[in-house]
């Protein structure tokens, strides 16, 4: 029995790479890095203070494919001077 807080339904697979966020409501677009992702979902790494907040609604691409779709997330985690996970919607 684990006596893990870790409450993922979908296996996580770490794989980095360099991916842009998309703000729709401000506009504002930031080149970040992905740590790891599952068929549910990201976490994004950001070190500053301009997380977004849980349940805001956001876009990320990966830049390691030419032309890759936009996707559109929802953020469900945020924590403080490490990132942000995101949900596929």
């Amino acid at each position: 029995m684990s006596t893990s807080n870790d409450k993922r339904i979908h296996p996580r697979l770490i794989h980095r790479a360099p991916v842009l966020v998309v703000i729709p409501d401000s506009g504002k677009t930031e080149r970040l890095q992905m740590q790891d992702f599952s068929s549910g979902g990201v976490f994004i790494n950001c070190l500053n203070d301009t997380l977004p907040q849980i349940g805001d609604e956001i876009q990320i691409q990966t830049l390691e494919i030419e032309d890759a779709p936009v996707l559109d997330v929802k953020v469900v985690r945020v924590i403080p001077q490490k990132g942000f996970a995101v949900e596929f919607m």
